[in-house]
């Protein structure tokens, strides 16, 4: 892919969405990687849903927390208006689910953080939803899309199954035109909540109209009729957060987290950070994983071989979000995207195809020859030692970082059968 937008120039395609399209881009003046949403073009032809939808955007572009994705600008690209966004390094959350009670609390507190920063700056959600959060390969939780649903609204009055999906998350007080305030994304997380743990929503239904009545009137299903040893505190804190009467809920997203806090706290509870959690499910799915794995590397190498690095960097991220700890297509990853980034103009600090290798570039590769055979041949503690020689020598490299995450991982289950 060849095209640029304004100052940034279109590496790849992440994905599609009743939105838009979302690039990977790299901006050419401050030589970063962003993410740039270009809208569908029936919404830039209503010009009062553009102006909804700027107002909602200079909101959220004076937003700064850790676990809110920064939106940078919004720039004009033909007859379409796009969105310029920092690029999350990671997997949305609906890869990740289901998620025991002691991973999937973990993540919620930083949604609510997030939230609770937004509300006291005066600014909703009013979409929260699995694909509008991201969990990158550090473990930083971050949210996506705040107000764009609502700025969008008028022009999403469709039948399609993208509306249904916002249906699910949707508190009743929406559903019925009523005014909404920070409890309506308590309301939201509660759902959220809910589906992660129990792999399925509260209210679901393929008839609209059934699913708008189960919101405003049904009551939620007991955790526990779905998954086991759900602690008491978490089910509460579901239940709270799912009344139909927004007076009945936490008043606040911070009053929720501390809820759920406390309750850890009471019960003797340590909580995992997101990084164990996300290390903790790689083990758990792992199964026929270095078969998988291997597989992915094969289709992966094809396609580098070939000089598709579009589609190898994009094979690599799929593989990845079902198999995050693995240090072997991370490195895949890296080398389809430096590829990639060295095609066409514009070109960041990376060597042209044909330049000779520096002897640091061998440097690095040797580390991470010797960190992948250590790890292969079983040596663990040896693996840990190069690891940590090498994240003192190269801390920014993302391989190295996923690579700490999957020795962690294999640590503490060495620790368990022991």
């Amino acid at each position: 892919m060849n095209r640029q937008i304004g100052q940034y120039r279109v590496l790849s395609e992440l994905g599609s969405g009743g939105m838009g399209v979302v690039y990977r881009a790299v901006d050419l003046l401050l030589e970063r990687e962003v993410a740039i949403k270009r809208l569908r073009s029936e919404y830039a032809a209503s010009s009062s849903v553009m102006e909804r939808f700027r107002k909602e955007a200079q909101l959220q572009a004076k937003l700064n927390h850790p676990n809110i994705a920064q939106l940078y600008t919004l720039l004009q690209d033909g007859d379409s208006l796009c969105i310029v966004m920092e690029l999350i390094d990671g997997t949305v959350l609906r890869n990740l689910m289901p998620l025991k009670w002691q991973s999937a609390v973990p993540v919620v507190l930083q949604i609510l953080e997030a939230l609770d920063y937004a509300h006291r700056r005066g600014v909703l959600h009013r979409d929260i939803k699995p694909e509008n959060i991201v969990i990158d390969r550090e473990g930083t939780v971050k949210v996506m899309d705040f107000g764009i649903a609502h700025a969008l609204g008028a022009a999403r009055m469709t039948r399609e199954r993208v509306v249904i999906g916002t249906l699910e998350y949707m508190p009743p007080e929406r559903i019925l035109n009523r005014e909404m305030d920070q409890r309506s994304d308590v309301y939201s997380v509660g759902v959220l909540l809910f589906e992660i743990l129990c792999n399925r929503l509260p209210f679901a239904s393929d008839s609209e109209y059934e699913l708008l009545r189960a919101q405003v009137e049904a009551d939620p299903p007991p955790v526990g009729q779905f998954v086991a040893g759900v602690p008491e505190f978490v089910a509460a804190a579901i239940r709270r957060a799912l009344e139909k009467d927004p007076r009945n809920r936490y008043p606040s997203c911070g009053d929720m987290a501390a809820f759920l806090r406390d309750g850890a706290a009471a019960e003797g509870y340590q909580l995992q950070s997101v990084s164990q959690a996300l290390a903790i499910k790689a083990r758990e799915t792992g199964g026929a994983g270095p078969e998988q794995v291997q597989a992915w590397c094969q289709r992966i190498d094809g396609f580098i071989q070939s000089g598709n690095f579009d589609t190898a960097e994009r094979l690599a991220d799929t593989a990845l979000n079902e198999f995050p700890a693995s240090a072997d297509l991370a490195l895949r990853r890296e080398k389809a995207r430096q590829a990639a980034v060295r095609q066409g103009p514009g070109s960041r600090e990376f060597a042209a195809p044909d330049a000779p290798v520096s002897e640091a570039e061998i440097a690095l590769r040797q580390t991470l020859l010797r960190l992948v055979a250590s790890e292969a041949a079983g040596d663990i503690d040896q693996a840990v030692e190069t690891l940590r020689d090498a994240m003192e020598r190269y801390p920014d490299r993302t391989a190295f970082r996923i690579a700490e995450v999957y020795l962690a991982a294999k640590v503490a289950g060495a620790g368990e059968a022991k």
